[in-house]
């Protein structure tokens, strides 16, 4: 009889092969990092990492749910302490002005990140997958924030809430990834954004 293991040992499990798969993927690149890689850093068998993921994709998944929703929650949390939209929209946007997009850590994130869109762009379920999880978490966050203004008066009414969003992602997007280059100017660009983008949300 195989022995009995817990829920807790599992969990534990799975977060070590997550935590190992994270280094691995900013170390070599999500396309060229393997399943070998995690089990050599890990020290999980191979076997025991198919036991929990059936692939290296459905391990990125899982990095970026959990590291969604985690960061899902705390921005939820911290925008409940302020009490006007347009307080909130200054806040989303400090989150990523204090990013400091230099550090190492953070630099490998912004290209694997962006690398595995791109990834899964050729894979219809991924890109179905990446994109039910920007709505459910980035798009109704913002859209809500948009509407709130709205509510209050603060912001445009004409404003699409969803469309705002999207254009409000898309340029930290665009930010971020630029900020892969040499000597790129974030926080100066970031800070030129924001205020472009206040000057047109505000009624």
């Amino acid at each position: 009889m195989p022995p009995i293991v817990s829920d807790s040992y599992k969990e534990k499990k799975k977060k070590e092969i997550l935590a190992s798969a994270l280094i691995c993927f900013a170390k070599r690149g999500f396309q060229v990092a393997t399943i070998d890689d995690i089990v050599e850093h890990s020290g999980i068998s191979k076997g025991s990492i198919y036991n929990y993921f059936k692939s290296k994709d459905e391990i990125y998944l899982a990095l970026m749910t959990t590291e969604t929703e985690e960061t899902n929650e705390l921005l939820t949390k911290d925008l409940d302490t302020y009490d006007h939209a347009i307080e909130k929209i200054n806040f989303l946007f400090d989150v990523y002005l204090t990013l400091d997009v230099a550090k190492d850590e953070t630099h490998s994130k912004i290209i694997v990140h962006n690398e595995f869109k791109l990834h899964a762009a050729r894979h219809a379920e991924l890109m179905e997958k990446l994109t039910a999880r920007r709505q459910q978490y980035l798009i109704q966050l913002f859209s809500k924030v948009i509407q709130e203004g709205q509510e209050s008066g603060e912001f445009n009414q004409q404003l699409s809430p969803e469309l705002t969003a999207n254009l409000f992602w898309s340029m930290i997007d665009g930010v971020t990834i630029q900020s892969i280059y040499k000597d790129y100017p974030y926080k100066q660009v970031l800070t030129e954004m924001k205020q472009l983008f206040l000057e047109k949300v505000k009624a």
